[in-house]
């Protein structure tokens, strides 16, 4: 009889470890289930919002070139951020336009520059310096202002653009550039995909994930490669410096034999402005414009005055924000040569 019970109580043991186990099993796969329904929904909520609402995912889309280095990829129209980004066939932040003029009372004025006149993701194409510059000569003449610029471009790589593009039919060249630039030269390197994508990421979410997550970590941050900016801070040794005025030279030289005018725009960053005293490569770059006749206009006036205001016109320590192109645009109208604005009025 007692081996009867034990044995009784056994399988009911048995049985309840049984169902206890079972339960537990169905709670988990549940649980899994629940948990896997969760991610996928956050994943493809997470694409779908980061897609169309912030527009990542198709980020332009750069180019390398055995002589310019790297340019923009020749025809895109992206929306990123809520900003129109239009890429021309030729590579240029700027609608697409014929080679040549079709027209002999058509003005033509080609701008370069780097990622201060590119304006970068954060500038919509209306909101550009050259765009508001063509929506102001076309007010009484046909005009085309092209925004020749790609990030951390500088002499070398818009010598290698004019020898390879040419200067359009341009009545008129003009050269933003910074202090930064006199040493900017092309190393023709590997591109960083978080700086110069040249493919499209395999997600929206990804992208944001991996390329602008970090920016607001500087714990994960530390490891990625040096910027842009944290460049410029570098004191270049004399022979990069030499390299790159003598880039800008034979880049002025023969933007002035191809075209009737030239005038370079000195910007300004806004450390530069605070102290009222430019960097080193601010004088260095006007003494090579002066050895040549090539007008050196500042664009310090402008925005000083802009801060002095009320009316941050930078985005960040370099670039401008929206009343930062815009100024642009109005130091540009004002320096072009008497001929040009004649034609306006």
């Amino acid at each position: 009889t007692n081996h009867s019970s034990r044995t009784r109580f056994a399988g009911r043991l048995n049985s309840g470890v049984r169902h206890k186990g079972a339960r537990i099993l169905r709670i988990t796969r549940k649980a899994f289930i629940r948990l896997a329904i969760t991610i996928v929904v956050g994943a493809t909520g997470g694409e779908i919002f980061a897609r169309y609402c912030l527009g990542l995912g198709t980020p332009p889309l750069l180019i390398t070139h055995p002589q310019i280095e790297y340019m923009y990829k020749p025809n895109q129209d992206v929306m990123r951020f809520g900003n129109r980004f239009i890429v021309n066939q030729y590579g240029m932040r700027t609608a697409p336009f014929d080679a040549h003029k079709t027209d002999d009372g058509e003005f033509r004025v080609m701008v370069f520059g780097d990622s201060v006149l590119n304006g970068g993701n954060q500038t919509d194409h209306v909101a550009l310096a050259t765009t508001l510059l063509q929506n102001r000569l076309t007010e009484n003449q046909k005009a085309v202002v092209g925004n020749i610029s790609a990030d951390s471009w500088g002499p070398g790589n818009w010598l290698a653009y004019a020898k390879e593009y040419g200067f359009f039919d341009a009545n008129v060249v003009v050269l933003v550039i910074s202090s930064h630039d006199y040493a900017d030269n092309p190393t023709f390197g590997a591109l960083n995909e978080n700086t110069h994508p040249t493919k499209n990421p395999a997600s929206a979410l990804l992208e944001g994930v991996t390329r602008y997550l970090p920016r607001y970590l500087p714990q994960v941050d530390a490891g990625r490669a040096v910027n842009e900016s944290d460049r410029f801070e570098e004191k270049p040794s004399e022979n990069e410096v030499q390299r790159g005025l003598n880039d800008l030279m034979t880049f002025l030289e023969l933007a002035r034999t191809s075209s009737a005018k030239i005038v370079v725009l000195q910007h300004w960053e806004k450390s530069e402005v605070e102290r009222g005293i430019p960097k080193n490569g601010h004088q260095r770059i006007r003494q090579v414009c002066e050895s040549i006749g090539v007008p050196c206009i500042s664009l310090e006036p402008y925005f000083s005055q802009a801060i002095k205001n009320g009316n941050n016109p930078y985005r960040d320590n370099i670039h401008p924000n929206q009343i930062g192109q815009k100024l642009i645009a109005d130091a540009l109208f004002e320096n072009l040569p008497n001929t040009a604005l004649q034609r306006t009025r």
